[in-house]
């Protein structure tokens, strides 16, 4: 037993790297398992260790792939803070598209260099983006997806640079500067719903914001 728990001890450091990684789909999810209690990681890793001797041994990894994918949901479920409202207000257009002012906003962790860097372990602040943000000083903070498309086009998440063009030719009335963006990863959202999300809305509010377009990743 103390020889399988060494490995177990082992393997589950080597498995805390993988889930760190965004790009290792099979443990995209089990990045949560570090808010779970001990003895459930314990045993976690202990059928992941039995169920990876076994597929050494026959050559079949499906068993494998299926824990991993039906726990990944299990964990995820169970560190998932619900969102409720009491209502869903729905706000209609009230002008024409091409007399309204819009605004972009992203859920992509995306700042300016010089500002600080959004906590890619839950973080519910916000930076604001000047539309004219050279592309060089755009930064992206967000280890929960594959942030290699944003540094080829950042308009992938925060489709500043495509509202201009909106602009330029008369698709909508005015382009809202500067912008808002979020890191999307928050495992408890109650400080977005209670604090910034709010803040905001009253920002876009009072700015005279017709619509908003959010690039969500």
């Amino acid at each position: 037993m103390a020889f399988i728990l060494n490995l177990v001890e082992n393997m589950a450091i080597e498995k805390l790297d993988l889930i760190k990684n965004p790009e290792t789909a099979p443990f995209s999810k089990l990045k949560y398992l570090k808010w779970r209690p001990e003895d459930e990681v314990t045993e976690f890793f202990n059928r992941l260790f039995h169920l990876n001797v076994a597929a050494r041994e026959t050559g079949d990894w499906s068993e494998v792939d299926r824990f991993l994918e039906e726990q990944g949901d299990l964990i995820a479920a169970k560190v998932a803070v619900p969102m409720a409202f009491d209502d869903t207000p729905w706000s209609p257009f009230k002008k024409r598209l091409s007399e309204s002012k819009v605004a972009v906003m992203t859920t992509g962790g995306v700042y300016v260099e010089g500002q600080t860097p959004f906590d890619t372990d839950g973080d519910w602040s916000y930076r604001e983006i000047p539309l004219d943000t050279p592309l060089d000083q755009l930064r992206v903070a967000h280890t929960h997806y594959d942030t290699a498309g944003v540094a080829d086009d950042v308009d992938a998440v925060l489709a500043m640079h495509r509202l201009m063009e909106m602009e330029a030719e008369g698709m909508i009335g005015e382009a809202l500067t500067p912008t808002y963006s979020f890191m999307g990863y928050i495992p408890d959202p109650s400080g977005l719903m209670e604090v910034t999300g709010p803040e905001v809305a009253e920002r876009l509010k009072e700015d005279g914001v017709g619509g908003v377009v959010i690039g969500t990743t």
